[in-house]
């Protein structure tokens, strides 16, 4: 039997949308490493009720992007240079295969997407805005991770890359990390694509990709890393 009906897609609880939120709040800096999180502050804030913020902290702590302790509450996560290092090869390997199959499958619309975060990231650090520079940095790396058109490779990105990106953050806006190194690399990065020369791309991948632990790894040894962490609440 043939239909007009259209497909309805389900709608987005509102646990997922709270998680998102305060996801990207972590990501973007806006609630710091180490921040005290209040579920009823982030309730006020989002306008919701506390048993969904509850719900999210829950998922953003498998995702590592929280950390609850049943004594002392909820808490933006501290970097664990193991975990970073974990964290850090992970994201190489999916980028990687990402950036393998975008520049055979869907060159046009990687170097398209790539271009375009390099533009906003390349006026971000003429302005010296960190945040804003490292927003366009995750636009990039997402836009290879889309490019490559794997669903579950997405999926697992989404998931995992959370703690790494708030990392990311952390090092440009509170330690000033080398801004004129990295749009360096993501312009070769963005070269070697254009060129499909896949070989290239995947060894700028690591290269690029191996500066961000070898930043927190000298911050830790400096001890200042935590110097920046906020003792607030959110």
């Amino acid at each position: 039997m043939s239909s007009s009906l259209k497909r309805i897609d389900p709608p987005t609880s509102l646990m997922e949308v709270t998680v998102d939120r305060i996801r990207d709040a972590i990501i973007a800096g806006e609630l710091p490493l180490g921040c005290k999180l209040s579920e009823q502050r982030l309730a006020d804030m989002l306008g919701i009720s506390r048993s969904p913020v509850r719900d999210a902290l829950a998922a953003l702590q498998v995702e590592g992007l929280v950390t609850i302790s049943p004594k002392r509450g909820s808490f933006v996560f501290t970097p664990d240079l193991k975990a970073v290092d974990e964290i850090n090869e992970h994201r190489c390997i999916l980028e990687k295969a990402s950036i393998r199959k975008a520049i055979a499958n869907n060159h046009a619309a990687l170097l398209k997407n790539m271009a375009a975060a390099c533009t906003r990231m390349a006026e971000a650090a003429r302005r010296e805005d960190a945040l804003q520079y490292t927003r366009g940095d995750m636009e990039f790396h997402n836009s290879i991770i889309l490019s490559g058109g794997n669903h579950s490779i997405t999926s697992s990105y989404k998931r995992t890359i959370g703690p790494l990106m708030a990392l990311r953050t952390h090092l440009f806006t509170i330690m000033n990390e080398n801004l004129a190194r990295s749009m360096k690399e993501h312009l070769a990065l963005l070269e070697a694509c254009r060129a499909k020369d896949a070989d290239e791309a995947e060894r700028l991948v690591d290269v690029h990709a191996a500066h961000l632990v070898d930043a927190y790894r000298v911050a830790l040894s400096e001890t200042s890393l935590f110097d920046g962490l906020s003792t607030g609440t959110a």
